[in-house]
């Protein structure tokens, strides 16, 4: 597999395009995509509500996932959205932070959540500031949009380098490996080499950010020695 064909489905208004994906993948059993002017009910990781000003791209990919990690999906998707946003902004300071948030001079642009359909499909939710972003935010840190940057660009549009980009990068995981993505990754991460706070469920990890392996584990030298994170959040400076 080289690429995944998806089909559209376009609504004006849904309480979350990942419940709706998860629903039709459910229905069509194939891979397809869910894209809302608006959303009353987004949401992101860690049970955050995700701002769903209209004018920005909300939507959600459904495919079976086959040939690649769950981390592995994931550090994709970051580097997807990441080369998105470069596409429009080449001078931007652009960086992704594990597993998948990207940052735009240190503001969000964009986020994405990674859910499972009862049918086991992966549901692949992705958030990107296109034509506004929130004024205020709730955890130490501010947000960002295309437009904010000097785009002049529509969802649509967005959408559309989206999925090339993507589609590019499913071409090199299968046809080469996925250790091109890695390198991509790394060369873009966010705080790579600095010492972080990675929260899980029942404990903080602290450390230094060395690295991604090609499972796409977050490499992490502690107190204790080398430490591989399949699962967390990097907490920013304020939260």
């Amino acid at each position: 597999m080289t690429s995944i064909s998806f089909q559209r489905f376009d609504f004006d208004e849904l309480d979350s395009t990942n419940n709706k994906a998860a629903d039709l993948a459910c229905l069509f059993q194939k891979p397809l995509f869910v894209v809302a002017k608006r959303q009353t009910n987004g949401r992101g990781r860690r049970g955050r509500s995700w701002a769903s000003l209209e004018g920005n791209l909300f939507v959600s990919f459904a495919f079976d996932g086959a040939g690649l990690s769950a981390g592995q999906w994931s550090v994709l998707s970051g580097v997807a959205v990441m080369q998105t946003v470069r596409h429009f902004c080449p001078e931007a300071d652009v960086q992704i932070k594990w597993p998948n948030d990207v940052l735009a001079f240190g503001g969000k642009i964009s986020g994405i959540l990674f859910e499972r359909a009862d049918n086991g499909f992966w549901i692949m939710g992705i958030g990107i500031n296109v034509t506004c972003h929130p004024q205020e935010t709730t955890i130490g840190y501010h947000a960002e949009s295309l437009a904010h940057l000097g785009a002049k660009t529509d969802a649509n549009e967005v959408l559309s380098v989206l999925i090339q980009k993507f589609q590019a990068l499913l071409s090199v995981a299968f046809a080469e490996s996925f250790e091109p993505i890695r390198q991509v990754w790394l060369d873009n991460a966010y705080h790579l080499g600095q010492n972080i706070k990675i929260k899980q469920e029942k404990q903080i990890v602290e450390g230094t950010l060395i690295g991604l392996d090609l499972e796409a584990n977050l490499l992490i030298r502690t107190s204790k020695g080398l430490e591989r994170l399949n699962y967390g959040d990097i907490l920013y400076e304020k939260e």
